[in-house]
């Protein structure tokens, strides 16, 4: 049975389009539409697209997450069926089309994330993956049906509204409510940036009205000439410009009056509206930009080439060892968390690949005294045996991550594993291998493998036949 997606904007169904009210708002702090009110979505996205800045970190954050390897590990003979589901995502579109929007909603809108779980049969496997419109969905607490959506287009058979139950949706949010009211509502990174992008907003509007003609700039007051020999003057300038062609460069503007002496001219320039004093442009948008790294949680080098002067290598390093764990490490669990827990079927794991030369020589720095902490715990004294056994030392290696899994003791006892015999890889690694074979649950002969949900290459983890894969060994 096909999958079937409520959304009318998905194949040929849609009849018309269904009215709606722009809305529009001034920029003050006041005018912006509470947290969790109606409107929020529509303004929060606007300022996504409107403030250059704000724009650009959103457009990186989702370059980033787009550009980021993924792989999908589990049998051969299912594996490739829920690649496909993965990489031909949103009716075809494909699984970068399909991130950047889920992704975008969950940096910008408050509700997050929203994915449609289009399921071959009411309570099928999923068969198909479309993006809804936060914008068009309201959180509302019922147990049963947590979500209603209603669209902004109408179809053939659909309904104004329609109430969503928990397996129809899969959802990401950035810090959810505790408030018993919100209904799990979330905080975006750019409703937390909304504030401070206003007062950007400001200062680009402030600057166009300066360079623009249309409004009046302010008030100019002359004394010791009349308004016949102001006119005068500025004709005589205006022809003496033109004719010398004069429209970038022009000359000094020159006020004569018949007066008397004791009447001096002067002018006086009162403005309507200008900027602070000690007004300084690039310490203004320099915080702009920290407070930006601060609302998404990543380093501001993220956003911003030079951040600080002085700033050495090494803490840009530290910097971008704690940014991976906050906004876009998160980011990147919370996808992988939803994919494997509402979309993938138990033994198929989803998995971002996220190489970093820095991280690998930090975590092998750190194996490194995690190693030599518990040699000299286990070496024997000069007197005696060490504190610890040489199975205890192994187990606590084991459960630091200091070595890799498949350095345990020995096989699950349903297995017999088989060392190849030429030595090209140990037995404890092949053992490795076996146990995610076996927890995968595979079919009798099928293979382990791991294929990329972009180009579809696919890599042998483990063979149930005696066979060797690019250096990688099976058992039996």
């Amino acid at each position: 049975m096909a999958a079937k997606s409520v959304q009318p904007r998905i194949g040929n169904t849609t009849e018309s389009a269904a009215n709606y009210i722009f809305m529009q708002w001034d920029a003050s702090a006041s005018s912006v539409p509470l947290w969790g009110s109606p409107g929020r979505v529509a303004l929060l996205r606007e300022h996504a697209r409107t403030e250059p800045i704000l724009s650009g970190a959103v457009s990186s954050m989702l370059a980033k997450l787009a550009t980021l390897q993924t792989e999908v590990v589990g049998g051969r003979n299912r594996v490739a069926r829920w690649r496909d589901v993965l990489a031909y995502a949103e009716d075809g579109q494909g699984w970068g089309y399909f991130l950047k929007r889920w992704a975008g909603d969950y940096f910008i809108t408050d509700i997050g994330g929203v994915v449609e779980l289009a399921r071959e049969g009411r309570d099928g496997p999923v068969g198909a993956l479309y993006n809804f419109d936060s914008a068009t969905l309201d959180l509302t607490g019922d147990a049963e049906h947590p979500v209603n959506y209603t669209p902004k287009v109408t179809g053939r058979g659909k309904k104004a509204v329609v109430p969503l139950r928990r397996g129809d949706y899969a959802r990401i949010v950035d810090t959810p409510s505790t408030d018993e009211l919100k209904f799990g509502l979330g905080f975006s990174a750019v409703s937390r940036a909304l504030r401070v992008s206003n007062t950007l907003l400001a200062l680009y509007r402030y600057e166009d009205e300066k360079l623009s003609d249309m409004p009046l700039p302010g008030l100019v007051t002359i004394t010791g000439m009349t308004m016949d020999e102001v006119k005068e003057a500025m004709e005589l300038y205006k022809a003496k410009n033109e004719s010398r062609e004069k429209l970038t460069f022009r000359d000094v503007l020159w006020l004569a009056s018949s007066g008397s002496a004791f009447s001096p001219i002067e002018a006086k320039i009162t403005s309507f509206a200008g900027l602070p004093e000690a007004f300084n442009r690039t310490e203004v948008i320099t915080l702009y930009v920290y407070t930006l790294a601060l609302d998404f949680g990543v380093d501001v080098r993220e956003f911003w080439p030079a951040s600080q002067t002085g700033a050495t290598k090494a803490e840009a390093e530290i910097q971008d060892e704690k940014a991976r764990g906050k906004g876009f490490g998160q980011a990147v669990q919370e996808i992988e968390r939803t994919l494997n827990f509402y979309v993938l079927p138990d033994g198929i794991e989803f998995k971002f690949i996220r190489p970093s030369n820095d991280e690998d020589l930090l975590r092998a720095q750190i194996n490194q005294v995690e190693a030599t902490t518990v040699r000299s715990l286990w070496e024997p004294a000069g007197t005696g045996a060490g504190v610890i056994t040489t199975a205890e030392a192994r187990r606590w290696l084991l459960e630091r991550g200091t070595v890799p899994e498949w350095l345990t003791p020995a096989p699950p006892p349903e297995l017999t594993v088989q060392t190849p015999p030429d030595g090209a890889v140990s037995s404890g690694q092949v053992i490795g291998y076996a146990q995610k074979a076996a927890a995968a649950g595979l079919s009798p002969g099928e293979d382990l493998v791991a294929v990329d949900v972009v180009s579809g290459d696919t890599h042998t983890l483990w063979s149930s036949r005696y066979t060797s894969y690019g250096g990688r060994h099976g058992v039996r």
